[in-house]
């Protein structure tokens, strides 16, 4: 039986923002230094879209949804949950990542992820996607921060200004460790 705080901690914003920034870590690295057509591999964009699914989950937790209720609701549409984001007070998303969030989110419905559909010749291209997962999870850290130490904090626990330290510390660790694009 999982205790019930257990579950909590596992189910929080805070939880859902690492799980977020483990899906876009493994993407990104798993397109460094490969070039794999679209065609022979669906696995970044897959991996990239659960990111960004926990990433736009990660807010709407700490606004105050359970679990649950994103699950009837939203599904694993990446379209309603950025839709709920933005009704709820996220500011949108900058306009250079909105194409291609589009394209990915018409293949992450309700349902989950589908195939992304691209050019025969087409490489996996994630990293704008990384890109938005990053701006996302770099804006939701303060929430989901101060909503673990409000919620789910014990004494000895950092504090919410250091969980953000932390957490945009992890962000920069990733965007270093990504391939720069050639000039």
């Amino acid at each position: 039986m999982t205790d019930t705080h257990d579950e909590a901690k596992r189910t929080a914003p805070l939880a859902f923002w690492r799980y977020a920034h483990d899906y876009l870590r493994s993407a990104s690295n798993l397109c460094h230094g490969n070039r794999t057509l679209c065609i022979e591999s669906q696995v970044p964009y897959h991996m990239v879209a659960q990111g960004l699914e926990f990433a736009l989950h990660a807010y709407l937790r700490a606004m105050g949804m359970t679990t649950a209720e994103l699950r009837n609701h939203l599904g694993h549409s990446l379209a309603k949950a950025m839709a709920l984001c933005e009704a709820r007070g996220m500011r949108p998303l900058p306009a250079q990542w909105q194409p291609m969030f589009h394209d990915l989110a018409a293949c992450h419905t309700d349902r989950g992820f589908e195939y992304f559909v691209a050019a025969e010749d087409a490489y996996a291209e994630i990293s704008p996607l990384v890109d938005a997962g990053a701006w996302i999870l770099d804006h939701v850290a303060p929430i989901v921060a101060d909503h673990y130490v409000r919620n789910l904090g014990r004494d000895g626990s950092p504090s919410a200004e250091e969980f953000v330290r932390s957490l945009r510390a992890a962000l920069s660790a990733m965007a270093d460790t990504r391939p720069r694009p050639a000039d």
